[in-house]
C-alpha cells in the first residue's frame, strides 16, 4: 500500500486559512518546493486567498520548478464556468503530466460566495460541475447540457489532459448528501482530524456510500495531521518514534495520504523527510506487501510531532 504526504502551506489542520507566506518571495518559493520534493513529499497543496488565478499561477510554479513534486489545487464551483476551469486546468495537467489533482472542498467558509444555495444546493452544484469537468476533459466532440445549476452549449476542450493522464479529485464532508457526492467523485476522500474510532467508523461510511456507484475499491483516504514548532512541542527527534506509531495506526485502518500542516522552516521539513516519511513507508511495507506504486497512543491525530 502507497502512503504519499502532502504538504499544507500554512494554517492549521482544522482551518480553512492558510498563511500566504509560502510564496510570497518566488525565489524562496522555489528553494522550499525543491526541499519539499528532496524530503520525499508526494504533494504541496495550494490554496491561497487570492483565489482560482492565483492558484493557477502557483500551480504553475510549483509544477515548472519541480521534477516530481504533485500539485494539490483548491477550487470550489460557483466560481467560475466549468468550460473554463476544465480547459485551465486541462493545461495544467498538460504542463504536470500527471502531477496535478482537484481538490473541491465539502465547505468554503468565509469564502462562501452570498448565492443562496445552503449546504445542499451547493452539494447539488459541486455533484453537477464535476460531473461535467470529467465529460470535458474527456468528450470528443462539442455537447450540449442544462442542469439545475449549469447550461452548457457546444461545450468542449480541445486540450485535454496527457493521454492515459486523470485529474484525480479530492473531497470530502460529514452529511449524507456530502458522503453521497463526495463517494462519487472523490479519488481521495479527505477526512477531518480525528481519533482513530471516529475516523475508522467514518471511513466505513464512505466506503458504504460508494457502493452504488461501484467505487468502494477505488476511494482513497487523506487525513490532516498538525505538526507542531516550538518549545518543546517541535522535538523531532524525540518525538519521532511517537509520530510513526500513530501515523502507521492510521495506514492500518486505511488511510493512505497524511495532509501535513505545521512545517513552515527549512529543518522541520528536512527533519519530518528524513525521520518521519521512511519511517512510515517502510513500517507499513512490513505489514503490508503491495508494491508501491510511484504516483503508541491511537489518540486524536492532532499533536503528533
Amino acid at each position: 500500500m502507497q502512503i504519499d504526504f502532502t504538504h499544507c502551506p500554512g494554517g492549521a489542520a482544522d482551518s480553512d486559512e492558510l498563511h500566504p507566506s509560502f510564496f510570497s518571495d518566488t525565489a524562496l518559493a522555489v528553494q522550499r518546493l525543491r526541499l519539499l520534493e528532496n524530503a520525499g513529499f508526494r504533494r504541496v497543496m495550494i490554496d491561497d486567498m487570492g483565489g482560482l488565478l492565483v492558484n493557477m499561477d502557483l500551480a504553475s510554479l510549483a509544477l515548472r520548478a519541480t521534477h516530481s513534486l504533485g500539485v494539490l489545487v483548491s477550487h470550489w464551483p460557483g466560481i467560475v464556468a466549468p468550460v473554463v476551469a476544465a480547459r485551465q486546468f486541462a493545461t495544467l495537467a498538460q504542463l504536470g503530466q500527471g502531477r496535478l489533482s482537484l481538490r473541491v472542498p465539502a465547505s468554503r467558509g468565509l469564502r462562501e460566495a452570498p448565492d443562496g444555495l445552503g449546504l445542499a444546493g451547493g452539494l447539488g452544484r459541486t455533484d453537477e460541475y464535476l460531473v461535467l469537468l470529467r465529460r470535458l476533459w474527456s468528450n470528443a466532440r462539442p455537447f450540449d447540457h442544462e442542469g439545475a445549476f449549469y447550461r452548457v452549449h457546444a461545450g468542449y476542450v480541445p486540450l485535454k489532459p496527457a493521454e492515459g493522464v486523470d485529474i484525480p479529485i479530492q473531497n470530502g464532508g460529514l452529511s449524507g448528501t456530502a458522503l453521497k457526492v463526495a463517494s462519487k467523485h472523490a479519488d481521495l476522500f479527505e477526512l477531518p482530524a480525528g481519533g482513530i474510532d471516529e475516523t475508522r467508523q467514518l471511513i466505513e461510511r464512505v466506503k458504504v456510500a460508494a457502493q452504488p456507484f461501484g467505487r468502494t475499491a477505488r476511494v482513497r483516504f487523506s487525513l490532516p495531521v498538525q505538526a507542531e514548532e516550538g518549545d518543546g512541542e517541535w522535538n523531532l527527534g524525540a518525538s519521532s518514534g511517537t509520530a510513526v506509531a500513530r501515523l502507521v495506526a492510521y495506514a492500518g485502518i486505511g488511510v493512505t495520504d497524511f495532509l501535513i500542516h505545521g512545517l513552515e522552516d527549512g529543518d522541520a521539513i528536512e527533519s519530518f523527510g528524513r525521520q518521519v516519511i521512511p519511517q512510515v513507508q517502510r513500517a507499513v511495507r512490513r505489514y503490508d506487501p503491495t508494491p508501491m506504486v510511484r504516483r503508541g497512543s491511537h489518540g486524536q491525530l492532532r499533536r503528533v510531532v
